[in-house]
């Protein structure tokens, strides 16, 4: 009975419209000669406020409101992160509409549209996040207590971000200090001895503004085959925390410094092909401080100045049991410097935005013939929102054109442009249609490049080319919005279709030996696509306050070097929320399911390496399809406390090669907020 209920589950989409607030009476026009009533009947509330007119700022680099943005923009509110009990990044975009996890040990990635997580671009309040750990930024680095809201933005953005946003960008936008004085705390504990204890204090006296809090969570390692000694996932600690500060004269400007520190130490058992046991231990390391301002001219101008610095270590050992033989240590520390100038200007029907953007990069590793190495990248974006008149009648159709263009000059690389055209129509007020058009890039990273890594665990290794080449994408993206005459109903379509040249691949010979390892080298080899379609429905039910989201994702993704469809991608995917609060309890229910297909994977003569070619003789292995299921049942009790109880992967989906993910748990806490 449960796995149709699930294929009927859908996840909220940030884009996704709730009815409309009501509207404020107008003055009462006062009869004399009728008595007046005892007792005016109050007004009725909302269930949800229009999302539509919230702010957002990933697809234009500045503030609009969501139904003005020319680039389909996707939410999820902070109302929605804690009403989902997400603890990280990683759980709250697990059954994300379009969104895909890539679970390694590396970490959780994420995939947009088909393109693996190295074509994601990833901001905290629009900088740049260092440390990557081979290709994956892992979400479980972010922690969400001091996330106001999460934006995603599907489909090219490197006319505005530049490399590394082919697929698309997911922005965290941190909270800013909304009372005098506010403070909360957040305690859970439950499967795998999970605990996670969060809190934070701010205050705004005045121009100033103060913001401090800090985190820990730890987790014990799990196993989806007990049989023998290694484990699938790791066991962690995480501590982090951060401080924000800011000073606002006038409404006009506004100052700001902000720093966080995270620490995460990992610790897992590995099984050499050999039979050996090797402890890993890996502690990685985060700093990050920016120091910005923003400031108004006139009534149409803003600039905005801002700098950034990230520092992140990577440690890595591996301790062979009762042996020395394959014992390995090694350090990564990566630095990152960046600096942007913008301005905005509105003129007349012309929303002008323009900067200049400084990127430095610079890596020290044990691992590198020759450390350290770096880059400089330099670019210069400008894009102009224009609304076209289509008609005299303010009721009547609506045009936005926005025109973007980036330059970037690479010091290893050289120039690449990345133009992109983006429209926005609106025939009727029921109706929106979005199309954009664009090309991108991306330069190999460091580890592509330069890096010798040796995992002493499976036995193989893993060694850069620093003659590779940047990858090249061209993407179109089209998607209409309905909304019917239904209270709080809303139908969305899009499809898309990216295109990838000078692919970088992983190309090696011969099978795994603990005594002589297979060396896996990176060659720009190949040319691949993926193409889609995205449904998406928001129905309101009967009953008061609750919503069912459905969606489903059909993707196309294809190595057209090989001829065969790329590795991991699943083709089917459905997507579904049920959320509801009864007011007379205070109680609030979202139940997320997702269904999703088998994925294509291609195993050498010894199995477990993917993506291999002349490895061996390769087979293709398709992974199971599997059910995913999670509920989440909270309730407010009094003076801003909240209790909750969350169940994540309720069916138990996973396994040891294909879905290392944690395996069926529970966790229950309480949240106090002042």
């Amino acid at each position: 009975m449960i796995l149709p209920l699930v294929a009927a589950l859908v996840v909220s989409q940030s884009n996704d419209l709730p009815p409309p607030a009501p509207s404020a009476p107008g003055p009462a026009v006062v009869d004399e000669s009728t008595p007046p009533p005892s007792e005016p009947a109050p007004a009725p509330e909302p269930e949800e406020p229009d999302r539509r007119k919230q702010t957002v700022i990933t697809a234009s680099r500045t503030e609009r409101k969501l139904e003005d943005a020319v680039v389909a923009t996707e939410v999820i509110t902070r109302q929605q992160i804690e009403a989902i009990g997400a603890r990280d990044l990683g759980q709250l975009l697990q059954q994300h509409p379009g969104v895909e996890l890539v679970h390694t040990f590396r970490g959780t990635g994420l995939r947009l549209q088909g393109l693996d997580p190295e074509y994601v671009l990833v901001l905290v309040d629009g900088e740049r996040v260092s440390g990557r750990v081979g290709t994956t930024l892992d979400l479980g680095r972010f922690s969400l207590r001091d996330v106001e809201r999460v934006e995603v933005v599907k489909g090219p953005a490197a006319a505005l971000y530049g490399a590394d946003a082919i697929g698309g960008v997911v922005n965290l936008i941190t909270r800013r200090v909304q009372r005098p004085l506010e403070a909360s705390v957040r305690g859970l504990f439950g499967t795998l001895l999970e605990g996670d204890v969060r809190a934070h204090a701010g205050a705004k006296r005045g121009p100033f503004e103060v913001r401090v809090g800090g985190g820990y969570r730890t987790r014990n390692p799990y196993d989806w085959e007990p049989s023998d000694a290694a484990t699938s996932g790791a066991g962690l600690q995480r501590m982090d925390g951060d401080l924000a500060l800011s000073y606002s004269p006038d409404d006009r400007s506004r100052l700001w410094l902000r720093s966080q520190y995270n620490l995460r130490n990992e610790h897992a058992v590995d099984l050499n092909p050999s039979g050996a046991l090797l402890d890993r231990r890996q502690r990685q390391e985060q700093f990050d401080v920016s120091l910005g301002g923003r400031k108004q001219f006139l009534q149409d101008t803003h600039l905005l100045v801002r700098g950034h610095f990230g520092l992140f270590r990577d440690q890595l050992l591996q301790d062979q049991r009762g042996s020395r033989a394959l014992d390995d240590y090694s350090q990564n520390i990566t630095r990152l410097y960046e600096g942007v100038v913008q301005a905005d200007h509105r003129l007349g029907a012309h929303a002008l935005t323009g900067g200049i953007e400084l990127l430095g990069e610079r890596l020290d590793s044990m691992r590198l013939a020759e450390s350290p190495v770096g880059r400089l990248r330099g670019g210069a974006f400008v894009q102009d929102e224009w609304d076209a008149a289509l008609s005299s009648d303010a009721a009547g159709p609506k045009l936005k054109v926005a025109p973007g263009f980036r330059f970037d000059l690479d010091s290893q690389f050289g120039g690449a442009p990345s133009p992109r055209l983006a429209l926005k129509l609106d025939p009727s007020t029921a109706v929106t249609v979005r199309a954009s058009a664009g090309l991108g890039f991306r330069p190999p990273s460091f580890q592509e490049l330069y890096l010798r890594f040796a995992n002493q665990g499976i036995g193989y290794i893993v060694s850069g080319n620093p003659k590779l080449t940047a990858e090249r994408s061209a993407a179109v993206n089209v998607g209409v919005d309905w909304r019917p005459p239904v209270d709080g109903w809303l139908f969305s379509a899009s499809g898309f279709h990216t295109r990838l040249n000078n692919l970088i691949n992983i190309t090696a010979g011969g099978t795994p030996d603990p005594d002589n390892p297979v060396t896996f080298n990176y060659e720009n080899v190949a040319r691949a696509y993926t193409q889609g379609v995205e449904v998406n429905g928001r129905f309101k039910l009967p009953v008061r306050s609750t919503y069912l989201d459905l969606a489903y994702m059909l993707l196309d993704a294809r190595d057209l070097t090989r001829d065969r469809p790329l590795e991991g991608r699943s083709r089917h995917r459905v997507n579904a929320q049920l959320s509801s609060r009864y007011r007379p309890l205070n109680l609030e229910a979202v139940v997320r399911g997702s269904w999703v297909s088998g994925r294509p994977y291609y195993l050498g003569s010894a199995g477990g390496f993917a993506n291999v070619l002349g490895y061996g003789e390769e087979r293709e292995v398709w992974s199971p399809s599997y059910f995913d299921l999670e509920a989440t049942v909270t309730c407010k009790v009094r003076n801003g406390l909240e209790v909750f109880v969350n169940g994540y992967n309720l069916l138990n989906a996973g396994d040891q090669q294909f879905n290392p993910r944690p395996p069926r748990g529970v966790l229950g806490g309480v949240q106090w907020e002042y």
